[in-house]
């Protein structure tokens, strides 16, 4: 049986985070707190929140190692804030030509803001509109370069893509902004051990991607279990 993947879209049944308040400029947005998407086999993107700060969206780290590296936005315009929650709304509740319309709204009226951009991505991925989302994430790295929810899809895409060298290079910009952000440590392994042929790599990123986690995912585990068995056996010849 071949194995499956899922992108980190909206989609019924997923479990949101609790949305993220705005504050000052500077400020840390708090860590997802959702649980990934069951799956017998390789999850991709691991069922990320796209409830995303308005402000910025780097904070979706279930476990943040380190601080997250923020880069400092203009504070939103009056009345942005509403508009933002009525969109969120409309994108939990799966509206989503008419959570479209007021992100461009919010993407027209301050593009500085990566969440809204990334948010908007999230829009076009769960109506498959690939090309329309990879210019959305392109355009919040243009507001934070260092935004791990937007370079982690790019990797996504470019995977998909058959670009595995440029998939990998997302995932580790993403990784050396936030060394916590565990989705795209998780989505490297699956790249150097699926795509890559990298199983040393793999086996490595797998277990630095399970010590992120307060317990062990166990369907990693058994990733893992496999995985050491071919390793060695490689080894032997």
């Amino acid at each position: 049986m071949p194995r499956q993947f899922t992108s980190a879209v909206c989609t019924k049944g997923l479990m949101f985070a609790a949305l993220l308040m705005l504050g000052a400029c500077s400020s840390v947005p708090m860590p997802f707190a959702g649980k990934d998407k069951a799956a017998p086999e390789r999850v991709e993107g691991a069922a990320m929140s796209t409830a995303v700060d308005a402000q910025d969206a780097d904070g979706v780290a279930t476990v943040p190692v380190n601080p997250i590296q923020v880069v400092p936005t203009p504070p939103l315009q009056p009345g942005s804030q509403a508009l933002f929650d009525r969109a969120l709304e409309l994108l939990r509740d799966e509206q989503y030509q008419a959570a479209e319309v007021l992100f461009l709204e919010l993407t027209s009226s301050q593009p500085e803001l990566a969440g809204p951009w990334v948010n908007l991505g999230h829009v076009y991925l769960a109506q498959t509109r690939n090309e329309e989302a990879q210019e959305a994430f392109q355009q919040a790295l243009q507001a934070n370069p260092k935004n791990c929810d937007a370079l982690n899809q790019l990797g996504v895409i470019a995977r998909r893509a058959g670009r595995f060298t440029e998939a990998e290079q997302f995932y580790l910009s993403c990784l050396q902004a936030n060394p916590g952000y565990h989705h795209a440590r998780l989505n490297l392994g699956i790249l150097y051990e699926l795509y890559m042929g990298r199983l040393g790599e793999a086996l490595a990123t797998y277990h630095d991607y399970q010590a992120l986690l307060p317990q062990p995912d166990t369907r990693v585990d058994g990733w893992v279990m496999d995985l050491e068995r071919r390793v060695a056996s490689v080894a032997r010849r």
